[in-house]
């Protein structure tokens, strides 16, 4: 196979039927060689990632949910919060790797600007996908998923070439000031609001808590770097550290009430959520590579998550279709037991998909 059909987010070794530069990252199939051996964690991660988000943003549409499969309201943890900090951690796995490709084909000029119309066209469908109602103060946007992955993509692009060290630092050094930046205080009304009270108010922690993304994918470049390489126990031991670190500081201030918004917050986007997603992004992962890779466990094939992985960002995209239908036939007071099938049931629509997709060699990117 050559490079040029590698090079790509998400690992396959067929070559694509709709090429693009937008999403190399996110959707098309990234083939990963050491002695000749492709990585099969990655795609299961991606697609683990992907059918836990169709499943939480389906029964995040009812009311009679279990506060367990919600978000936290405001400070606490769920299962649901790991999902978005998952996807972009998903990306730093082959970031680097991608743009040393891009960088060694096509030269600065041509990468850079590739990978900025890539991650601006992420943020842009966001925008467009999140578009909200008219009213007093005039057209409506909420922040989502794909507005922090461009946000974060653009971001690391600026450290992406530097030594692994150096962007270890900075990534640590982002998230630190961010910690500083959360207490600032704004008016709003007449009203002085710190910016963690904003991030409070808007999905995904808003423009400000998309700096907790950023420092998020920049540090998980530096974890990963070049997966190819030898040596995987750093990745587990990095993710136990950040999982510590971020559990420690949410103790620190829930006892002692320092730093000021220390506390672990996927509302509020705070530098301990995004230290302890950060670090059990990394342990999932390794479990994953030392149990499918390492171990084998299943000769190199995984016919459920592998599809869903593959076709990572079309899926995301069509999932909403589905979620939608979900709410127009079932009323928002839907029993817990219905919703959690018809969830089931987008999910398995998902796989049929990706399923069909995988077996024609249509890898989708935009």
């Amino acid at each position: 196979m050559k490079a040029e059909e590698q090079d790509s987010l998400i690992n396959s070794s067929q070559p694509t039927i709709v090429d693009s530069s937008v999403d190399e990252e996110l959707n098309n199939l990234e083939e990963i060689n050491l002695k000749k051996k492709r990585y099969l964690s990655i795609d299961l991660f991606r697609g683990l990632t992907i059918v836990a988000m169709v499943f939480v943003n389906t029964l995040s549409e009812f009311d009679n949910v279990p506060a367990w499969s919600k978000h936290a309201v405001d400070y606490g943890l769920t299962y649901v919060d790991l999902v978005a900090p998952f996807f972009i951690f998903a990306i730093a796995l082959t970031y680097k790797m991608s743009f040393d490709r891009s960088l060694k084909r096509e030269g600065y000029v041509k990468t850079y600007t590739k990978f900025v119309v890539r991650y601006g066209a992420l943020a842009g469908f966001g925008f467009i996908g999140s578009v909200g109602s008219f009213n007093d103060e005039g057209l409506q946007f909420s922040w989502g998923v794909l507005q922090a992955i461009g946000y974060a993509g653009i971001f690391t692009l600026f450290f992406i070439i530097l030594p692994r060290i150096v962007r270890f630092v900075i990534g640590i050094g982002t998230l630190v000031a961010y910690q500083f930046i959360l207490m600032i205080e704004v008016e709003v009304e007449g009203v002085l609001r710190s910016l963690a009270y904003l991030n409070l108010h808007d999905s995904h922690g808003g423009v400000i808590g998309g700096i907790g993304y950023a420092s998020l994918l920049l540090i998980g470049t530096a974890i990963i770097d070049v997966f190819s390489e030898k040596r995987k126990l750093p990745i587990l031991i990095s993710g136990v550290v950040f999982s510590i670190a971020g559990t420690a500081v949410h103790f620190i201030w829930q006892f002692y009430g320092i730093p000021l918004y220390g506390g672990i917050s996927k509302e509020r986007m705070t530098p301990s959520y995004v230290s302890l997603t950060l670090g059990l992004g990394a342990i999932l992962f390794w479990l994953i590579w030392y149990l499918f890779d390492k171990r084998e466990i299943t000769k190199g094939k995984s016919y459920f998550l592998q599809t869903l992985g593959r076709n990572a960002f079309f899926l995301y995209i069509f999932q909403h279709l589905l979620i939608l239908l979900a709410t127009l036939y079932l009323p928002q007071n839907s029993h817990v037991a219905l919703v959690i099938f018809v969830a089931v049931m987008n999910v398995g629509i998902l796989w049929l998909l990706a399923f069909m997709m995988d077996r024609n060699k249509i890898y989708i990117v935009l």
